[in-house]
């Protein structure tokens, strides 16, 4: 099953053996857990990079009802909306399918695409969200070259029952609803939610008399584990969502169907009778077992994705695209150090996977396509009694189709003696696979994929600190980071290629947060970036500057709390694709924007709440040709018991 290649990871067990060696009596104090900043949890204390997590109790407090929203008040992060059901998100500067999206440890990225469509994603379900910057492709394989969104749903937490849900009413026609259903026991718990939300939206093209653009999403997520007994377990997890939406043509063209550019970017959008249906499982299998009285944990998952979509012109079927995905893993821990091997101080990680995703495109002249993918790795993670943590991986993926690849990452972390003082640096080598529309795609009389694609490559860098202050009331963070691109794979406007050269991204995000008085608390992030191509030319949608500002204010003995947001982006740059299939990158305008939110608790178990997005109106873009969300007001009520 797999290929003789893989000495490296032998050479990598040795070299570690003198680390191992050091720790053997060393302890691990568990902190808040980084469920994917490793093969197994790391602590977020001792994890080399940095991150950001945002809880579910966070999200709804500020208000937030779909995941792209809550991802755009994070550093490194750049958010861009080409109208509310198409938004790729980026980190450091990296594409859009350089960012690893996971949904409760299942893989979302489409094997089409590359990327994870953030259409709408609703919250109302959700535990949390990890953000994990910098390269990760050593632990979560390709498309994981600038970080990962390791989104986790609610679980039973607690004996018993427990039930609850919610509905909002707002602008734009906006009605949404859910309801969740929990249960656990001594030896298992099961967690069923559903949600869905319905708006009339806007005219993205804002042409006058023309049709808005609809956005109906319903999800459904059920998830489960039980303990067989001595020492093994059990669990699902599945995931369906459904999507019905309307958007508008990009671009004119003349009666002989030939595309027109336009002077200004305002025309770019035609309003249109498009719409769309998307159809998007996820699922996984999974079997846990202890050996060697728990100081071996083995793990047997099997995960599946299928993503589909059909689009309609006038009602008539226009085309369509799926995607498969099929993926079997065997991963195992050890605890060097001879404690369990969920709470080792000293551990190593093994990991063995099969997978095979497929593609089909109505236009693809080829019918279905396939293409396979085995890897290997292996991962070692430490921490020690001065203080210090590291982790350390390796990777092999054997292609099928184009040329294999190894990627790397070492990471560590001192925590200084009675100082609230964390410094970290991390090192890796990370690499993306083609997407398969960029090797079979088409696009009648304007894209042909390339099959002669090689994978991108990047070797990325960065140090940082974190410091506690005001007796532990705030923390401050920094973070420098650099990352280096070989092999980058661009759309020319009829095909994709490997350019020669090297792009960079460059630079650093500063965090603060402190609490002010018992009941006042703000925060800020900004983000400096620099992110070019081999010629010297900026990256598109790659913002030089981000800010974000927040201020919360709590009232009635902690029953209500008031949140305003502030996001200023300066310095982004587009393609200008309404002007030529070979366009100039241009700079977007500045903007500010400024979002309400507020919630009072009626009961111990009903909760009022409301929110504003976009307070003052302000017309913004993300992308040339369309605008964000325009002043609209929510109010929403939610009970659980």
């Amino acid at each position: 099953m797999f290929r003789d290649r893989n000495c490296s990871l032998i050479a990598l067990t040795v070299a570690l053996t003198p680390f191992a060696a050091m720790a053997q009596d060393g302890a691990l104090m568990l902190d808040e857990i980084v469920i994917s900043g490793g093969m197994s949890p790391v602590a977020a204390d001792g994890y080399g990079r940095a991150h950001t997590v945002l809880t579910g109790d966070e999200i709804e407090a500020r208000g937030i009802a779909t995941v792209q929203d809550a991802l755009r008040g994070v550093p490194g992060v750049s958010v861009t909306s080409t109208g509310e059901t198409l938004t790729g998100i980026r980190i450091r500067g990296g594409e859009a399918n350089h960012v690893l999206v996971l949904i409760d440890g299942v893989e979302a990225n489409s094997p089409g695409q590359g990327n994870y469509i953030f259409s709408g994603m609703l919250t109302d379900n959700i535990e949390r969200i990890e953000i994990l910057r910098g390269p990760q492709s050593s632990i979560h394989g390709p498309n994981a070259a600038s970080g990962v969104i390791s989104i986790t749903t609610r679980r039973a937490d607690a004996p018993g029952l427990s039930y609850g849900g919610g509905v909002e009413l707002g602008g734009q026609g906006t009605r949404a609803a859910n309801a969740y259903l929990r249960a656990a026991g001594e030896r298992g718990a099961i967690s069923l939610s559903i949600a869905s939300r319905h708006t009339d939206g806007d005219d993205t093209s804002r042409t006058p008399g023309g049709d808005r653009d609809f956005n109906d999403r319903e999800a459904l997520a059920l998830n489960g584990s039980y303990d067989l007994g001595d020492g093994i377990s059990t669990g699902f997890t599945l995931r369906r969502s459904w999507q019905k939406y309307g958007y508008d043509q990009a671009g004119s063209y003349d009666e002989d169907g030939a595309w027109e550019p336009v002077d200004d970017p305002d025309d770019y959008v035609i309003d249109a009778p498009l719409t769309a249906d998307r159809d998007e499982v996820y699922g996984s299998l999974w079997l846990e077992a202890e050996a060697m009285g728990g100081r071996l944990l083995n793990r047997l998952t099997v995960t599946g994705v299928n993503q589909d979509t059909d689009h309609f012109r006038d009602g008539v079927p226009d085309y369509d695209d799926a995607s498969r995905r099929r993926e079997l893993r065997l991963g195992a821990t050890w605890a060097i150090d001879g404690n369990d091997a969920r709470n080792a101080a000293q551990k190593l990680n093994f990991a063995a996977s099969k997978r095979r995703e497929t593609y089909r495109a109505s236009f693809a002249p080829g019918g279905d396509y396939e293409r396979d993918m085995t890897s290997l790795a292996l991962e070692y993670q430490g921490g020690f009694d001065n203080g210090a943590s590291v982790q350390a991986g390796i990777r092999r993926d054997l292609n099928d189709v184009f040329r294999d690849a190894t990627s790397w990452n070492l990471a560590a972390a001192w925590q200084a003696p009675e100082r609230d003082l964390r410094l970290r640096a991390a090192i890796g080598r990370a690499t993306v696979n083609p997407t398969m529309f960029e090797q079979y795609g088409y696009i009648p009389g304007s894209y042909e994929g390339n099959p002669d694609l090689t994978p991108e490559t990047s070797l990325g860098y960065e140090i940082g600190a974190d410091l506690g202050f005001a007796d532990g009331r705030g923390q401050a963070g920094l973070t420098v980071f650099t990352s280096k691109v070989e092999d980058m794979i661009i759309g020319t406007g009829e095909t994709s290629v490997n350019i020669d050269g090297t792009s960079t991204r460059k630079g650093f995000e500063l965090t603060a947060d402190m609490q002010v008085t018992g009941n006042f608390r703000i925060g800020a992030d900004y983000t400096y970036n620099d992110a070019r191509k081999e010629d010297g030319g900026v990256l598109a949608r790659v913002p030089r500057h981000e800010a974000h500002l927040r201020a919360r204010v709590d009232f009635a003995q902690g029953r209500g709390a008031v949140t305003a947001e502030l996001r200023h982006v300066a310095g982004n740059h587009d393609e200008e694709w309404f002007r030529s299939f070979a366009p100039d990158t241009t700079k977007l305008p500045d903007f500010t924007t400024v979002n309400l939110a507020a919630h009072y608790d009626l009961t111990d178990h009903v909760r009022l709440s409301g929110r504003v997005v976009n307070l003052f109106d302000k017309d913004y873009s993300e992308a040339w040709g369309y605008y964000g969300q325009g002043r609209t007001a929510y109010v929403g009520l939610s009970a659980r018991w």
